[in-house]
């Protein structure tokens, strides 16, 4: 199988979980054809399993594996890796990607969608995956002597002073990290939205402001709230990390 090398010099393969055979193997091909590695499984029993012995880079999963709502199964799959993971689902429910945000997905994929749009959506995640250069974006003393809160972008890792990790999915890492890099300076709702999420910001779309309630929430110190701090008519700032 062929692999494609990011700049740090790792290989990178990725997960399809789907129980439509014909588009597994043709998905999987696709992506050959396009230099990303990959390994498949056609229910859920054997993509836990498959899990508990290997690391993938990236989950590409459907929605429905026959009469089961993957969505409701997340958590479970979630203990197990912290994998960015790709929904493909045929729903429009605003619900669903709301609740599959708050449990853990990274994005949502609405079916149909072309072999190479699937490709260039899989390459931006593993790109933001790893980035070239520059492995610490925004650290910010904040006084208390025990060090600096820190943003590892190559690890995707936010770690406080005392050296613990903040659990953040890949989501949410990427919405601070982008906040952080402009702090003080507000970013719009459509940026973020496009930035983060893949697709324009709309009104009743309550996607990022929960990204930004689960992101305060992991904090779990006191003044936690002012880490990200909503811009009426605009978007969110990042107004520093939290002071204890």
């Amino acid at each position: 199988m062929i692999a494609i090398e990011t700049a740090a010099a790792q290989l990178v393969e990725i997960m399809l979980i789907d129980d439509d055979l014909t588009l597994l193997q043709e998905l999987s091909e696709n992506f050959q054809e396009n230099g990303i590695s990959c390994r498949v499984a056609a229910n859920w029993d054997d993509a836990v399993s498959m899990l508990h012995g290997w690391r993938p880079d990236l989950i590409l999963l459907d929605q429905r594996l026959g009469a089961v709502d993957t969505l409701l199964l997340l958590p479970n799959i979630r203990q197990i890796t912290s994998a960015p993971i790709l929904f493909l689902t045929g729903s429009r429910s605003e619900a669903d990607r709301v609740i599959g945000l708050e449990l853990g997905a990274d994005d949502f994929l609405l079916k149909p969608m072309s072999g190479r749009e699937l490709v260039a959506r899989v390459r931006a995640h593993l790109r933001r995956m790893h980035p070239t250069p520059a492995t610490t974006v925004g650290s910010l003393a904040h006084g208390t002597g025990q060090g600096d809160w820190e943003i590892l972008r190559a690890e995707r890792r936010v770690v406080r002073p005392d050296g613990s990790v903040v659990p953040l999915t890949s989501t949410e890492f990427e919405l601070l990290s982008t906040l952080v890099a402009s702090q003080g300076t507000p970013i719009d709702r459509d940026t973020l939205s496009r930035k983060i999420l893949h697709r324009a910001a709309v009104a009743e779309d309550r996607a990022l402001d929960n990204l930004v309630h689960h992101i305060r929430r992991k904090f779990g110190v006191c003044g936690a709230h002012e880490i990200i701090v909503s811009v009426r008519n605009v978007g969110y700032v990042f107004r520093g990390y939290p002071k204890s």
